[in-house]
């Protein structure tokens, strides 16, 4: 590397700021992010400030506890002090931002300040009106019953996925000082100590509000995300679904049908080796959001390098109220109507889906075909999404 690549260069993004109207410097601004990079070839420290906050020592303090907090000073100091060939650093972040409540989720990967090679998340949640963090007893009724439901149900739904796990894999207890909030759910992050993945990346807990519904404490932050799901009648239901469906996504699951699968494995990891099933492949992704959640491509031997995804299935997922785990097949087709084609899997063809005997209802909106596969007691469990 050269001298002059070896120089840190900070870049100072403008592409994550909301434009102003020309009347708007009359009026308080709402807060946006803007982003600070420093780079180093291929190695990179970034960080978010915030910017407009009508409380400048609130900023401030978000500001401040960002980088401290981030680790941020001493990421900048490992990065000047990498040496070609070495192992690297990457510290990037994720932000989401809305109604004056701001999570950042830090992904550093390489040389960590203690010298040694590594991979941590590092999650910052804030209350931007008064510029402290959130913690989780503001989000919680009851922060302990919370935890002890999560960790069960982090051991219960991952146990199949042990194997993707290093020696590293206690789900207990749960890191309610390390989560992030989104757009579906919250997230918990693991120090890789305690839960680490055959990739080297730490492990992680993620839960959709509705699943956390009865702990959720939904006043304050939890209220300006606008994030409490809300009861739909019967039409509505059916409605949301078939739109949702046109679109070749379920709810949640970051992915549509019709995606590279390169460009989706680049970005959420694989977590194991594709399981095969008669008409193609089963695809684990590492990322927390795919927790029992599987991508469906064709049966290529040479790779996934050419494939796209071709289906999407989950027995975790939630179709506005069609709930996998929950919902009987008598509710769904209340809502749906009679499907257009009912199939019996009994136990060898279930066995070759990875799915329990049973019956599946298949219905059609937009293109795509959606199954709804109930066990034997009549009870939803996965949904599959195909074109």
């Amino acid at each position: 590397m050269t001298g002059a690549l070896r120089r840190i260069l900070p870049v100072f993004c403008a592409g994550c700021l909301l434009a102003l109207g020309c009347f708007s410097v009359a009026r308080a601004a709402s807060p946006t992010l803007k982003d600070v990079r420093t780079a180093i070839g291929e190695d990179l420290v970034a960080y978010p400030q915030v910017e407009g906050l009508g409380d400048e020592a609130a900023q401030q303090a978000v500001n401040d506890d960002i980088i401290l907090r981030g680790d941020i000073a001493k990421h900048l100091v490992s990065l000047s002090a990498l040496r070609e060939g070495g192992q690297g650093l990457v510290v990037d972040y994720q932000a989401f931002l809305k109604n004056d409540v701001l999570s950042v989720t830090f992904a550093a990967k390489g040389q960590m300040p203690n010298g040694r090679e590594g991979q941590a998340f590092t999650a910052l949640c804030y209350d931007l009106r008064t510029g402290e963090p959130l913690k989780a007893e503001e989000l919680f009724t009851d922060v302990a019953g919370a935890a002890a439901q999560m960790e069960e149900i982090l051991e219960w739904t991952l146990t199949e996925e042990l194997s993707g796990y290093l020696k590293n894999s206690e789900f207990a207890p749960l890191p309610m000082d390390n989560f992030s909030l989104g757009e579906a759910g919250i997230t918990f992050y693991y120090p890789a100590s305690q839960l680490s993945l055959v990739s080297g990346y730490a492990g992680a807990g993620q839960f959709y509000y509705e699943e956390l519904a009865d702990w959720l404490n939904w006043e304050g932050a939890l209220d300006r995300l606008e994030v409490k799901p809300q009861a739909l009648s019967d039409a509505q239901v059916k409605e949301a679904v078939q739109g949702m469906v046109a679109q070749g996504r379920l709810p949640h699951v970051p992915v549509a049908i019709g995606e590279a699968m390169p460009d989706v494995v680049a970005k959420y990891r694989l977590l194991r080796e594709p399981d095969q099933y008669p008409a193609g492949k089963y695809y684990q992704m590492e990322d927390p959001m795919f927790r029992q959640v599987l991508l469906l491509s064709d049966a290529m031997t040479s790779g996934y390098e050419h494939s796209v995804v071709e289906g999407l299935q989950s027995t975790r997922a939630n179709l506005f109220g069609i709930r996998a785990g929950s919902t009987p097949r008598e509710r769904w087709r209340e809502i749906l109507g009679e499907p257009e084609q009912t199939a019996v899997f009994d136990e060898d063809l279930a066995y070759d889906y990875g799915i329990p005997p049973g019956e599946s209802d298949f219905y059609t909106f937009g293109g795509y075909q959606l199954r709804l596969h109930a066990d034997e007691s009549g009870t939803l469990h996965s949904i599959r999404l195909m074109k």
